[in-house]
C-alpha cells in the first residue's frame, strides 16, 4: 500500500520545480559575472556593459540547463505521460493560430492599460528582450523559452497541482508563479492570463508540446511585430484588433480546442 503524502510533501513537490529554474537561472547569472570580475578584461568595461553584452547568450546557457535538469524531473514523475500525439497537422496549426490570436489581443490589452502609466515598464522590458540579434532572439524565445517554461510551470508545477486539487487551483497556482518569473508587473499580468489559457490546452490535449506550440507562436508573433516595428495608425484600429483577435482565440477554443483536446 502507497504511503499518503503529507501536505508538506505536496507543496514542496509543486514549488521545488519553480526554485529549481530560479537557482539555475540566477547561478547562470552570477557565475558568469564573476568569471567576468576576475578577468583581466574585466577592466575596460562594467558588469552593466558585461550584462548588456552577454544577456541573450547567459538567457540561452541558462534555459539549456533548466530544460535538462526539468526534463529530469519530468521523466521520474511521468515515464508514460504525455504519449499522445496531437495526430493531425490542422490540430497543429489551430494551436498556432490560437497562440498567436490570443498573445496578440493580450498585449494589446496590456499596452492599453500602459498608456495610463498603470504598468510603467512593459515597452521597456519587450524593447529590451528582443534587442539582441535576430539569430539569438530565435533560439531564446522561439525555442528555448516555450520549452523550458512549459515543463516547469505546464507539464510539472499545473500537472501535479491538478493531482492534488483541481483545474482552477492548478491553474490559477502555476499561472500565478508563471507570472512571478516574468519579474515585472505589465509582463506579469499578461503571463498570468496567458498562463490560465496554456493550462486549458495542455488539460484539454494531456501533452506537453500542445501549449509549446501555442508559447511557440505567441513568441514568433511578438518578434515579427518588433522587428517590423509595426504600429497600429490610430487607437480605434488598435481597438479593434484587440477584440478581434480576442474573439477568435475564444471561438478557436471553444469550437475547435475543447472538442479535438478530448478527442
Amino acid at each position: 500500500m502507497m504511503e499518503k503524502e503529507s501536505i508538506f510533501r505536496k507543496i514542496w513537490n509543486v514549488i521545488y520545480p519553480v526554485i529549481a529554474l530560479f537557482v539555475i537561472y540566477f547561478a547562470v547569472v552570477y557565475g558568469g559575472i564573476f568569471l567576468f570580475s576576475s578577468t583581466t578584461c574585466a577592466g575596460s568595461g562594467t558588469v552593466d556593459d558585461y550584462m548588456n553584452k552577454y544577456f541573450s547568450l547567459i538567457t540561452i546557457i541558462a534555459l539549456a540547463v533548466i530544460i535538462v535538469v526539468e526534463y529530469i524531473f519530468y521523466r521520474n514523475d511521468y515515464v508514460a505521460a504525455d504519449r499522445e500525439a496531437i495526430k493531425k497537422p490542422v490540430n497543429i496549426a489551430v494551436l498556432i493560430v490560437f497562440g498567436a490570436a490570443l498573445s496578440h489581443g493580450m498585449n494589446l490589452l496590456v499596452s492599453l492599460f500602459n498608456i495610463n502609466g498603470i504598468f510603467g515598464s512593459y515597452e521597456a522590458v519587450e524593447a529590451e528582450i528582443f534587442a539582441p540579434g535576430v539569430i539569438f532572439v530565435i533560439i531564446r524565445a522561439m525555442i528555448l523559452a516555450p520549452l523550458a517554461e512549459e515543463l516547469v510551470f505546464r507539464a510539472l508545477v499545473f500537472r501535479r497541482l491538478k493531482g492534488y486539487t483541481n483545474f482552477w487551483v492548478a491553474a490559477l497556482v502555476s499561472s500565478a508563479l508563471f507570472g512571478l518569473y516574468h519579474m515585472n508587473l505589465g509582463q506579469g499580468i499578461y503571463a498570468f492570463l496567458f498562463g490560465i489559457a496554456l493550462s486549458a490546452v495542455y488539460d484539454r490535449f494531456r501533452n506537453y508540446f500542445a501549449p509549446v506550440l501555442v508559447h511557440f507562436a505567441a513568441n514568433l508573433l511578438s518578434v515579427i511585430l518588433q522587428y517590423s516595428k509595426a504600429a497600429y495608425p490610430q487607437i480605434s484600429w488598435y481597438i479593434v484588433a484587440m477584440v478581434v483577435t480576442l474573439a477568435v482565440s475564444a471561438v478557436l477554443y471553444v469550437l475547435v480546442i475543447r472538442k479535438i483536446g478530448r478527442n
